[in-house]
């Protein structure tokens, strides 16, 4: 096996490494627990009391 077949080996095994404990940290942390719920979470409507509107004129120091 040449130098630059090992290389990529290494650097492949050393990935594959990172991306497993990714995957169990996720497993552990609980990331994959109800993926579901997303879904319908991003279809609720929440209504701040403040909106964009009133940052932007309180940054502008106006007063409504």
């Amino acid at each position: 096996m040449d130098e630059y077949n090992l290389a990529m080996l290494v650097v492949a095994f050393s990935l594959f490494l990172i991306f497993l404990g990714f995957f169990i940290w996720g497993i552990k942390t609980g990331q994959f627990r109800d993926i579901e719920e997303a879904k319908y979470r991003m279809l609720e409507i929440d209504r701040p009391d403040r909106t964009v509107t009133d940052e932007l004129n309180e940054a502008r120091g106006e007063n409504t």
